[in-house]
This record gives structure tokens, sequence and C-alpha cells, in this order.
């Protein structure tokens, strides 16, 4: 019986396809032998291992087999029935918050890549909310955007929705409130640092970038933080002078219920009851014009800088927070305005050429040369290059000429527009300071007369202080260069100073006394435009581009003549 069962198992592995060698044949067990000794003998002659190029059929009780050739196809995975793993922490939810779509602006772009970051380093765990709630360090953060009012800031940009139950918070819950409050965090410290606006979007000569903070860091440093509502404050200017201001901000919020910030962001009627209660003379929202300004301001202005305040025509100059020197400049016109920004003096010079601006050889000199009179130029001693010559002016046909490939120039000299020394700090606005030998106009209230540049009353005195500081110059040397030094001297410094160029209107003294000054070219109004997010609404003028002048300067008397040549070349 048994010969018969291997004979059908033969039969059934050639259906199969699969061929038995002789040596397989014989390794079969002998139908003759006693079933019982079957284990004994196969144990005790081993078969040969089956060719690679002969497979085992499944379930065939062949020898084993020796390992596969790398030609052979691997044999197939077997399918894993264990699900993939669950998600870390939140982060199907931080991620699902978190995306970045729709109409968002770059910082909030950038925020949302920033947290995504952040939660990945701490396992998609929350920070702020655990499933009963708010932590404390959470309660202490939602209660100081509360105060932002009374730091200048709009509460109502960082209004968080209300938990839907003080207890057992889902998962969704807990991601909503999680993220609704980092969100806050970073808006709250772009704002402190004067992220609401874009400066240069109000006014290409409001020159300001505000300081703002990696958002990375902010997160981070408020959840490390012991007290992270005090972390929050101290993202507000560290200046004494905006501490000041805010000072007398809440004071008037305090005096004047009526003059809260809200009152300012209404209509004209509103801003007219606001500025009845104002106190001496200054306005909530002047204030916050003001606070706003510090926020773009660089946190240190150096040890030793030189100041400008622009609405005040002062320039200061300041040693380790003492002003060491105070005097009067004289600053751009509304329509050639100074602007704000700030830079780094890198050279005294004395007995300077003046370059004529492209400005004022098209608006100013042009006019009058087209006519053929050349006469402008020698009545104020100005001469002309061209491709680094002199050349006779005369020679040139003027109405047809590009009058940007002339350099027009005026030598040292008393007559000079810059008097005897120039104080530059390269800027993309090519303004600097300097002297002048117009000094009546000095004596003016308002002394908006120049072309952008700021003419300083006691120039020497500047100098002296300046050159003391980087290279030790007693006065002597100073007055040695101005009387017998040579033309077009350049000093220039081994470090660089430096330089403020600001715009406020309202000033605390040491005494706590305000004081307020016009807003001689109308960045008030514009700031407040973008405090309410009306930008888009000013009035987009061509600044710094005064209209052509129609007619010869030579149609002019000898005493406009002389009122031509301050107001135009005393730039």
């Amino acid at each position: 019986m048994l010969r018969g069962q291997l004979l059908v198992l033969t039969f059934s592995l050639c259906v199969l396809g699969v061929s038995v060698s002789a040596s397989e044949r014989q390794s079969l067990p002998d139908a003759s032998q006693p079933q019982s000794d079957q284990p004994e003998r196969q144990a005790d002659n081993a078969p040969p291992s089956t060719p690679a190029s002969e497979p085992q059929a499944d379930g065939a009780q062949a020898p084993l087999s020796s390992p596969p050739l790398a030609s052979d196809p691997p044999p197939p995975l077997a399918a894993d029935p264990s699900p993939p793993p669950a998600p870390v922490g939140f982060a199907r939810e931080f991620a699902e918050r978190l995306a970045a779509e729709g109409k968002l602006s770059a910082a909030d772009r950038a925020d949302r890549a920033a947290l995504l970051q952040f939660y990945e380093a701490r396992l998609n765990e929350p920070v702020w909310v655990a499933p009963a709630g708010l932590t404390p360090p959470a309660e202490a953060i939602v209660a100081e955007f509360g105060r932002a009012d009374e730091w200048g800031l709009d509460a109502s940009a960082f209004r968080l929705p209300a938990l839907a139950s003080p207890s057992d918070l889902t998962r969704e819950q807990r991601a909503d409130a999680e993220i609704a409050l980092s969100l806050a965090v970073l808006k709250y410290a772009r704002h402190a640092r004067g992220g609401r606006i874009v400066p240069s979007a109000l006014s290409r000569n409001l020159d300001r970038r505000p300081q703002l903070l990696d958002p990375q860091h902010v997160v981070e440093a408020a959840a490390r933080a012991e007290a992270p509502d005090a972390y929050l404050r101290s993202l507000h200017p560290q200046h004494p002078q905006f501490e000041r201001l805010r000072q007398h901000y809440l004071a008037l919020r305090r005096a004047a219920p009526a003059a809260q910030p809200q009152d300012d962001r209404r209509d004209g009627k509103s801003a007219k009851k606001r500025d009845a209660g104002a106190q001496d003379g200054v306005s909530v929202r002047k204030l916050l014009v003001n606070m706003e300004q510090w926020r773009w301001m660089p946190e240190e202005f150096g040890n030793f800088h030189v100041w400008v305040n622009i609405p005040e025509y002062t320039i200061r100059v300041v040693r380790a927070g003492r002003i060491v020197h105070s005097e009067r400049v004289i600053v751009g016109r509304p329509t050639t305005q100074t602007p704000i920004f700030s830079d780094e003096m890198e050279q005294v010079i004395f007995h300077p050429f003046w370059g004529v601006p492209d400005s004022i050889k098209k608006n100013e000199l042009l006019p009058s040369l087209a006519r053929g009179n050349t006469g402008v130029l020698e009545r104020n001693n100005l001469r002309v290059q061209f491709r680094g010559r002199d050349i006779d002016p005369g020679s040139v046909d003027w109405s047809t000429a590009d009058m940007r490939q002339f350099h027009v120039y005026q030598p040292p000299g008393g007559a000079n527009v810059l008097g005897v020394v120039k104080f530059r700090f390269p800027n993309k606005h090519d303004v600097y300071m300097h002297d002048t030998p117009t000094k009546d106009l000095f004596n003016a209230t308002v002394r908006t007369f120049s072309h952008g540049c700021m003419r300083v009353r006691d120039p020497l005195r500047l100098a002296e202080l300046v050159l003391a500081e980087d290279r030790n110059w007693p006065a002597s040397r100073i007055a040695s260069a101005v009387h017998s030094g040579p033309k077009d001297n350049q000093i220039n410094l081994t470090r660089r100073i430096p330089v403020h160029m600001t715009y406020f209107t309202v000033w605390v003294d040491d005494d706590g006394r305000l004081r307020h000054f016009s807003d001689v070219y109308g960045h008030e109004s514009r700031i407040v435009l973008g405090l309410e997010g009306k930008a888009h609404l000013i009035a987009r003028v061509r600044e710094n581009e005064p209209p052509a002048r129609t007619e010869a300067v030579s149609a002019r008397g000898n005493k406009a003549q002389q009122d031509w040549r301050r107001q135009i070349f005393d730039n």
C-alpha cells in the first residue's frame, strides 16, 4: 500500500510540473522495509541538496535546499497585518491648524512655519493647554493680552475664542486653543516691535525697518520664561523716552476716557472731541504716533552718536546717554524732505567741493542753460565737467543735451554752499550734514529751506566733538584744518559713528514736561492711517521732486537772484 501511495505522489508532482531526480527517488523510503525503521534511515542517509535549477514544490518532503542565488527573484514579502504607527502627540491636529492656506501675509506664513518647527521639536505636545484648560503661564499671557491697550497696542487684535468647557477638553479643543494662543503670542511680539506698519509703505522718506524678532525665537523664549507675561512686556522699546511718553498716554486716558485710542480711529468729529481733552496741546493720537516710531528705532543708538530731530530743527551729540552738544539745524523743505533713517558717519571733509545733484541740475539750471544763459554758472562759481575734464559750457547745445551726463560742481571757497566742512555718512538718499554761508536762516522759527541735507549752525564744534572722539584731535587741529588746510581735505574716521534722523513731534523732558512740535512733513497723519489699516488711502505724491522751473533765472532781478541762490544752491 505504501508503494501505491508513493506512485500517486510521484504522479501528482509530475502533474504539477515538478520532476523528481533519480537521486531523489532513491531517497524515498523503501516500501519493502519496515515502516518503523524509516526515521533512522532518513537520518543516517542525509540526501544531497536540491539543485538550484530544480525548485522544490510547496509541501513536498524534500531535502534542505541551498541558499538562493543572487539571480533568483526574492521571495514575496508577507503583508504586515499591523496598522501604521499613530502620529506623535498632536501632530495631525497642529498641522491642520497651521496649514498656510488662503490669503495670508508673509508674516503670518512665517509664524506658522516657525510654530510647526517649534512643536515638532517638542513631539507635538501642547505647551499652553492642559486637558483641564489653560496652564498658569497661559493664563498670565491671556491677562497680558488684555492689557495691550496700556502699551499703545490694540487689545482686540489678540482676543482669543473662549474655551468650550473648563475641563475635559477634547483633542480638537485643546489643539484649537493651543495654536490660537501661540499665534497670538507671535502677533503681540510683532506689534510690540513695530510690525503693524511697514514705514516705507507710508512714505519713501520714512526709511525705517522695525526691529522684528525671529518668530521661533519668540515662541521658544515665551515657553521657557518663568513669567511669560513679563517677557511680553520686555518686547516693547526699552528707551526711556518711550516709557515717559507711555506714562503721559496712560494719564491722558485716565483723565479723558472719551479720548481712548478707539476714538482716534473714527471720524473727524470724534477726533475733535479727543483733541479737546488733550493735555498740554498733546492728544492721545499724537502720543501713540510717537510711541509707534520708537518701536522702529534701533535698540542701541551707540555710546557716542549724532542725532537730528527734524520737527525740532535740532542736532544733538550724545555720549554715554548724556547730551554734550545741542545746536540748530536747517532741514529739507516739504517738497524736498530730509529722510528719516539711521546710518553711520565715515568722513569729515574740510573745504569740500560741492557736486550739484541731478534734481537741481535738471530743474534749476537746465531751463536757463537751454535758453542760452550760461551766466548762471559763472555767477554762482559753478563749473562743468564731461568725462572727467572741465569744459566750456558755451560749447554745449543744452537744448538737446542730457544734463545727467555732465558733472556740475562748485570748488571750495567763501561762497561754497557747503561752507568749510561736510559730514558724510554714505546713504541711498545722498544727504549729509554741512556748513553754510547763509547763517541768517538759522534765526527763522520754521527752518525748512534745504533740498534734503542738514545745515548745521556751528559745524566746527560738531567737527571738534567727532574728531576728538574718534582721533583724539584737539580743537587747535580743527582750526588749523580750516584756516590753512588743503582743499577737499577728507578725514576718514577710524570707527563709524551712528547718525540718527528722527521725526518725533513730542518729547518729555527730564522734569516730565511735555514739549511738542509741528508735523512739518505730514508724517503723523500717514502713521495714523497705517495703524488703522488704511495705508491705501494715503495720497501718492511725487515726493522729493519739485516742479521744474519754466522761467529763466536771468529774468529775475538782483534781489530775486540772491533769494534764488539762497533757496536753490544752499543745499
